[in-house]
């Protein structure tokens, strides 16, 4: 589905988060207040707090929003609401992260149904933020629409950092769209 693969790739863009990490597991937390996000678009968000399993962030320039799980945001970056969606597949049940963990979920509008496996695929070392090696949580969503469509979308975790350093997307079509953490100011 192309909104919510579209609202992922700026779930990234704006992505930050998470907590504790230990013997390969993650404690759900939302970065510090005043935490500066940049990605190699130029997008800058400003970490504002948190309510539950959401984060509160603020584009800056632009409007605040609320990260489900520092994977998915909403509003969405062209202002559409992600309720139904976010609500529907329940991001926040793979938390704490494990490697291993897996959750399913469907959704559907009148354009169809969508199926979902979100896992944590592994536990590795990623470039993030100044070129520096870090660890992260892979998290991987494999959608398949009840037309056809499929789409994989991929987040690095960093629990150091607390965000997504890296977000992936690709389709059947051909699409694939990426962001990219470049700094991150505390």
């Amino acid at each position: 589905m192309k909104l919510p693969a579209a609202s992922a790739l700026l779930a990234l863009a704006c992505s930050l988060g998470a907590g504790t990490a230990s013997a390969q597991t993650m404690d759900f937390a939302c970065p510090d207040p005043g935490t500066t996000i940049t990605y190699d678009s130029g997008v800058k968000v400003i970490a504002r707090g948190r309510s539950g399993f959401d984060c509160t962030m603020e584009r800056v320039g632009g409007q605040p929003f609320n990260l489900r799980a520092l994977l998915f945001d909403n509003p969405s970056p062209d202002g559409a609401d992600m309720s139904a969606y976010i609500n529907a597949l329940k991001p926040e049940r793979l938390w704490p992260l494990e490697v291993g963990k897996k959750i399913e979920a469907k959704y559907s509008t009148g354009a169809g149904t969508w199926s979902y496996t979100l896992a944590v695929v592994r536990y590795e070392k990623r470039t993030g933020p100044g070129d520096k090696m870090i660890d992260t949580f892979l998290i991987e969503m494999n959608e398949h629409g009840d037309r056809g469509g499929r789409s994989v979308s991929r987040w690095w975790i960093s629990p150091v950092d607390k965000f997504a350093i890296r977000y992936d997307f690709s389709d059947g079509a051909g699409k694939a769209n990426r962001a990219v953490v470049t700094s991150v100011t505390k």
